[in-house]
């Protein structure tokens, strides 16, 4: 079974570093514009997760992790706990609320086969966090995985958890985060129990788990035979899955054949949800737009990512493919670089299961789960 379990996180100290001032998102997403912005606070998480520095970036993270608990910017708690996270954001024109908790995750090989991964992942950042796990000694930024929770037993454990004063509350980026620490030791226990027999499913993370396995099996100890995860149970309301549409830095060699031509982008993804075809997506190129229904064409997953990987994308090295959930970004950056986009169709949970049963690793970046959870609400140490 998957082996959960409550941690004494390091956080930063409410009273000195503001939550709202401290949460940076993940190191993937976060681009040259946003680190600058970041940056310019000096107790970032930003400065832990995505270090400036060339070669020595590494060092000077561990030696800014270092000063900082030295100093009382960070603090460990005495006793472990479970932390839960409620954030509240719009999507689609709605309020929500997603509910999860930070845990120790176990990377120990008879634990990891029950932790299903669901996309391939790639050499370059994959060396990128183990160097810098190496360095700093601590998970900086948690794995997001997604719980099964058919009899509410998580959710209701989760909702008794908040009736308490929060830790802390801070905003980034337009989410409203709430942390509380659930540490009365029945509690814990029937969290652990409800989580402990369920298949977790990676929905975002999969490079710093890899990573984080790798690490155990050349330096074992018992800090680093954990990870920090977010959990969310996948039936909560306030689960997100938005698709990640892909920008070709060039051209796509394509036959028209089989393309439905749509007048702007907006009619085209209204067509791409409604289609009937799973394998169905969208294409931008030289200011004209065109819906693609494949069909099966030898895929098995039910996931339009299947068949843009073996077909159409094929040939495009991975380098030249960049990837937002936003269209109109997408759109933009291909007719900046004189490239395409590609729209992919929006699914749901219980399709990318079906698709990881079906097939096993579907291609980089093919889910994306909003919010992405923050860095900096609480850190795990080894």
């Amino acid at each position: 079974m998957a082996d959960i379990r409550p941690f004494r996180a390091v956080r930063f100290d409410p009273r000195r570093v503001p939550l709202s001032r401290a949460l940076c998102p993940p190191y993937d997403v976060i681009d040259a514009e946003r680190a600058a912005a970041l940056r310019r606070e000096e107790r970032n998480a930003v400065h832990l997760e995505l270090p400036e520095g060339g070669r020595d970036k590494y060092a000077l993270a561990a030696r800014r992790w270092e000063r900082w608990l030295r100093e009382g910017w960070l603090v460990q708690d005495d006793a472990a706990a479970f932390y839960v996270v409620e954030e509240r954001f719009r999507a689609a024109g709605r309020l929500r609320a997603r509910t999860g908790f930070l845990a120790a995750l176990s990377v120990k090989p008879e634990h990891a086969r029950f932790v299903i991964a669901h996309e391939h992942t790639l050499a370059k950042p994959k060396k990128d966090r183990l160097r810098l796990l190496g360095a700093v000694r601590a998970n900086i930024s948690p794995i997001f995985g997604l719980l099964p929770d058919p009899s509410g037993a998580a959710r209701r454990a989760l909702k008794r958890a908040k009736s308490g004063r929060p830790l802390a509350s801070g905003r980034l980026a337009g989410v409203g985060y709430r942390l509380w620490a659930m540490r009365d030791a029945g509690a814990t226990a029937a969290l652990a129990a409800a989580a402990r027999p369920a298949r977790l499913l990676i929905a975002d993370g999969h490079h710093r788990y890899e990573v984080s396995r790798a690490y155990y099996r050349l330096r074992p100890s018992a800090g680093a035979q954990t990870v920090l995860a977010y959990l969310c149970p996948e039936e909560d309301a306030g689960l997100v899955v938005l698709p990640t549409h892909r920008i070709v830095a060039d051209r796509l060699a394509r036959a028209d054949d089989g393309l439905t031509p749509s007048a702007s982008r907006a009619a085209l993804l209204r067509a791409l949800e409604r289609s009937r075809d799973p394998y169905a997506f969208g294409l931008y190129e030289e200011g004209r737009y065109w819906l693609g229904e494949p069909g099966r064409d030898g895929c098995r997953s039910g996931l339009c990512v299947e068949w843009l990987g073996r077909r159409l994308l094929r040939r495009v090295p991975p380098d030249r493919i960049a990837y937002t959930p936003d269209a109109a970004r997408a759109e933009a950056l291909a007719r900046r670089q004189g490239g395409a986009a590609v729209f992919v169709k929006p699914m749901a949970v219980s399709q990318i299961r079906r698709a990881v049963s079906a097939i096993g690793l579907l291609p980089p970046k093919s889910t994306y789960f909003y919010p992405k959870i923050a860095t900096g609400l609480a850190f795990k140490s080894f």
